[in-house]
């Protein structure tokens, strides 16, 4: 069937159907025909959403019966080329279905019984105990930068401030930057890669920059008479041990996954010791059972 006829057919079909030719032996209204198979309106279910006009409808289902048509002539291709024991897929029809089966049920299973709450303890311990399994791929840094205008008594003030020793020097560096920088980020103190502090800045910090190592201070010249100033506060190269905070995340998913697999093996070891009990799991052989 052409695809005009087709389009012209659906029209007809959404605007009133029941002029439509209807199947005696089924009491539906065919849509499309490909060798004996057929396509029925009724099949369409709720393929066209609330709201959508005629047009829009058709076109919609239009694209849904020429893709049906087009996997039918595939499959009767198939069916004609290949031997009969390539046909026989019963086989892995039942193996998919029992793979569906268990994840549906083990799903279930973890769905309602798996812990996912992981205490800072639980975290702090695996991470004491693991540590040469959180190594970092990138370098880390903790920084603090400021967008000020290009005066000497503020540069000098500021490079004053941002040396500061403790929360009296912390909360003067707060209220000077409020009221004289045009940008303040010191990312609330966490730890973040090279990379990230860059993507502020007009310039690059290389692995290279002696000012990593020694948590000195980075300027950099940006548009219109400002100027950047980085402070690292500190710097943890690659290869070092990864900071707890930013491991956390990856350790509460491991320790979730260990606790998802234990459900699971108890789970099988649970059903297994039962079915011998029950006298539903019997082996002939009676080395086997030392094998679960």
């Amino acid at each position: 069937m052409g695809r005009h006829k087709i389009t012209v057919l659906l029209s007809a079909l959404l605007l009133t159907v029941s002029c439509a030719k209807e199947d005696k032996l089924s009491s539906k209204t065919p849509l499309v025909k490909v060798y004996d198979s057929y396509l029925y309106y009724e099949d369409l279910g709720d393929l066209i959403p609330r709201g959508l006009s005629t047009e829009d409808s058709a076109a919609k289902v239009n694209n849904y019966i020429n893709a049906w048509a087009k996997q039918q002539l595939m499959i009767k291709k198939a069916e004609l080329n290949l031997s009969e024991k390539q046909k026989d897929v019963q086989k892995q029809l039942e193996e998919y279905r029992n793979n569906l089966l268990l994840y549906k049920y083990k799903d279930e299973v973890i769905s309602q019984n798996l812990d996912t709450e992981v205490t800072m303890q639980q975290a702090r311990n695996y991470f004491d105990k693991h540590q040469d399994d959180f190594k970092l791929n990138t370098s880390l840094v903790r920084a603090a930068c400021i967008l000020l205008y290009d005066e000497p008594q503020a540069i000098k003030e500021t490079k004053k401030l941002l040396e500061y020793k403790n929360e009296a020097d912390s909360v003067s560096l707060a209220e000077y930057v409020k009221e004289n920088a045009q940008n303040f980020n010191d990312f609330d103190g966490r730890w973040i890669t090279l990379r990230q502090l860059c993507e502020i800045l007009p310039g690059i910090i290389s692995e290279k920059n002696e000012a990593l190592k020694i948590h000195g201070i980075i300027t950099f010249d940006d548009q219109d008479n400002y100027i950047w100033l980085v402070k690292i506060r500190d710097y943890i190269p690659v290869g070092s041990k990864m900071p707890f905070d930013n491991a956390r995340k990856m350790i509460e998913q491991i320790i979730i996954n260990t606790r998802k697999n234990q459900l699971i093996n108890d789970l099988e070891t649970s059903i297994y010791d039962k079915a011998v009990i029950d006298g539903n799991l019997e082996f002939y052989n009676k080395t086997q059972q030392n094998t679960k």
